[in-house]
């Protein structure tokens, strides 16, 4: 055995020493494979250390980065108005191992709710064959024009053009609570001091509602998008375009719940 070892060693560097090419290595170790039986595991596991893996490809971390940042911005912006720019911060690899072919991602989670700071979790496809998951940390900047304060703005102060400027920034830690420019239209107080720079946010402002508590609205009931009647009746809350309120018909004693539409006109789908 020991014999045999040696003459393996002695092999090897010679044949090593006239070249270094992979057909010289695999005929090396076919040599020694078939000439001798014991040595058939060694040739086994010289083949897979020597002969490189075929039908792979490698894809460095900084391009993976890029995708999966490009597929989440692009599924972002079909769902909020603004610019939305998505950073991949880390990856647990240096470079991705991949068989041969056309790569794609799929997103597998967090692609319906944008958060400043969380984990993108994809899929990757080789072909449109599952090869494995990815779970990348990330950062999301939404930037969008919006009503900030140009000069402190006291509390019960009224929002004015002179308070305020329309300026485009970053709202990724309040995108579903900003102003924009045309709801100075309205008459809006607020409910707090808010600082030069400082973006408007609307839970801390009190706007005049389109439907006051207690006022007199028309009430539509509509039935196939077509108006069968209108009637009049007394809004049982405030209410702002688009959010759903109770009204009273007083004749009819009878309460229904429907959709406002404009300044004291509630539609009602029957």
């Amino acid at each position: 055995m020991e014999y045999g070892k040696l003459k393996m060693e002695n092999y090897f560097n010679k044949n090593f020493k006239e070249t270094n090419s992979i057909k010289s290595i695999f005929n090396t170790i076919s040599h020694f494979a078939f000439s001798n039986f014991n040595y058939k595991k060694v040739f086994v596991l010289l083949l897979l250390f020597f002969i490189p893996s075929v039908q792979a490809q490698v894809v460095p971390a900084s391009k993976v980065k890029v995708d999966v940042a490009r597929l989440f911005e692009n599924n972002y912006k079909k769902v909020i108005d603004g610019d939305v720019q998505v950073k991949i911060t880390a990856t647990p690899f240096a470079d991705l191992q991949l068989p041969d072919g056309k790569i794609s991602y799929r997103i597998s989670n967090g692609g319906d709710k944008i958060l400043p700071r969380d984990v993108k979790r994809v899929d990757v496809y080789v072909n449109g064959v599952y090869q494995r998951t990815l779970n990348l940390p990330a950062q999301t900047f939404v930037y969008k024009e919006v009503l900030v304060a140009s000069e402190q703005i006291n509390r019960e102060q009224t929002l004015t053009k002179d308070c305020t400027e329309v300026k485009k920034v970053d709202v990724s830690m309040r995108a579903d609570y900003v102003l924009d420019g045309s709801m100075l239209e309205r008459e809006i107080t607020t409910k707090k001091i808010f600082q030069k720079g400082e973006i408007i946010d609307k839970r801390f402002v009190k706007m005049k509602p389109d439907v006051a508590r207690n006022a007199d609205v028309r009430v539509f009931f509509v039935s196939n998008g077509s108006v069968m009647i209108s009637i009049d009746g007394t809004a049982m809350s405030d209410g702002m375009l688009g959010d759903y309120i109770n009204v009273e018909n007083k004749n009819y004693k009878k309460v229904y719940n429907g959709k406002i539409i404009g300044e004291n006109r509630v539609l009602v789908n029957i």
